[in-house]
């Protein structure tokens, strides 16, 4: 088999976005092109306003958005999600569901106001809409991902990072539009709303209450063998419930301690306790979550492979590197120094494809499936040609004990 080839794609995974043969990838690409049209139009006035204002927010929203993405996609910590389907998922809050919520919650606003006095209806409306509104289309945004390609949201924590991913596509389009208008949209007040909105509060926002609505999708679809449908319905109803209560609370005057008026050195300072005592608590909740899901996925890696370990995929060594995040970049440090950079590529290689046998073994019924033979070769003629390398056989990647 040839090593420098391209790593193969999983034939059990879908690793593209483009499904034409899936009424679901239609219909994303209506609802996107559609409020794509308005969505491009909106940033257009903008630039029209200020183009100096809108050319600042958006700089600084990428400078932002750029390491959230990256810590979001490798909270995974065994399967990386393909690029194009977290692309994917990115545009749809950025474009679909901000566009389709600006049009909700002005309709359920003009509900509030109509049924409400003028006082209540300022100070709730937010709170009583937004909620229900924005996560319910940042969540069919997922629904809309699982039904394209299905395989790839086959755990908790997939549902995560691409309801994060979905939240922070909505978050960074949501502050232009702050930035533009509730700022004024010149430069000076486009760094005050970048300080108000993300710098004290941005941890506590859309990628945390549309990650929870992630994760409840991903119980529903990846438990069924585990769990009894009225029980994935709950964890999932109970997820979302979290998500829109954390929601609520952030938009609603409950707690309200963020400072008013000009913005000063010490009202900033204000306004990252105020921002801490709304939203700490449920990011304390989310990272118990996380954990919770990382927690289960190194359980699936070690019964995955619990077969496998001593045979021709992966040698006992191997896999105690391959459970541990840390230990796995370790080896790939100390490769890359002692036998150089493409040793160091061909074991992060070895260990992604080994992360694939575990995935096939936990999808086949046979210990000879075609599948899983031609994974187990493929790992030992990488690991064959890592130790082949100059420097490189002293590694944790020793020769497997048996097979």
């Amino acid at each position: 088999m040839e090593i420098g080839a391209r790593a193969r794609r999983n034939p059990l995974h879908q690793t593209r976005f483009f499904q034409p043969r899936r009424p679901a990838y239609w219909l994303y690409l209506v609802v996107v092109a559609a409020t794509g049209a308005v969505s491009i139009a909106e940033q257009s006035f903008f630039r029209r306003l200020s183009a100096g204002g809108w050319a600042l927010s958006w700089a600084l929203l990428v400078l932002y958005a750029l390491p959230v993405l990256l810590l979001v996609y490798v909270l995974d910590l065994y399967e990386r999600e393909p690029l194009a389907v977290v692309v994917a998922a990115l545009v749809w809050g950025a474009v679909a569901a901000t566009t389709l919520a600006a049009v909700a919650n002005a309709g359920w606003g003009l509900l509030v106001a109509r049924v409400t006095d003028p006082d209540f209806a300022a100070r709730w409306t937010a709170a009583l809409t937004a909620p229900i509104v924005e996560e319910t289309l940042k969540g069919l945004g997922v629904v809309l991902i699982y039904l394209i390609v299905r395989d790839e949201l086959d755990d908790v924590m997939d549902g995560f990072v691409y309801g994060a991913v979905c939240g922070l596509g909505f978050a960074v389009v949501e502050d232009v539009f702050y930035f533009m208008s509730v700022f004024g949209g010149q430069p000076g007040g486009v760094l005050r709303g970048f300080l108000v909105r993300v710098v004290a509060s941005g941890l506590y926002s859309h990628v945390l209450y549309t990650g929870l609505v992630g994760m409840g999708i991903g119980y529903v679809v990846s438990r069924r063998t585990e769990a009894s449908r009225a029980r994935r319905v709950a964890v999932c109803a109970g997820l979302c419930a979290l998500a829109v209560l954390g929601h609520f609370l952030w938009d609603s005057p409950v707690l309200d301690l963020f400072p008013t008026g000009p913005l000063t050195a010490g009202s900033f300072v204000v306004a990252v306790v105020a921002a801490a005592v709304k939203g700490l608590p449920l990011l304390i909740v989310v990272v118990v979550a996380i954990r919770l899901a990382r927690r289960r996925e190194r359980g699936w890696l070690d019964s995955a492979l619990s077969t496998e370990v001593g045979g021709e995929g992966i040698s006992a060594d191997e896999m105690r590197v391959l459970r541990d995040p840390r230990s796995r970049r370790v080896a790939r440090r100390d490769m890359r120094r002692r036998a150089g950079a493409r040793a160091a590529s061909l074991l992060r290689r070895l260990q992604r494809e080994q992360v694939n046998l575990a995935m096939i073994r936990s999808r086949v019924a046979a210990a000879d499936d075609p599948a899983l033979l031609r994974q187990r070769a493929y790992c030992r003629s990488l690991r064959d040609a890592l130790q082949a390398i100059p420097g490189a056989a002293p590694a944790d990647i020793g020769a497997p004990s048996g097979g």
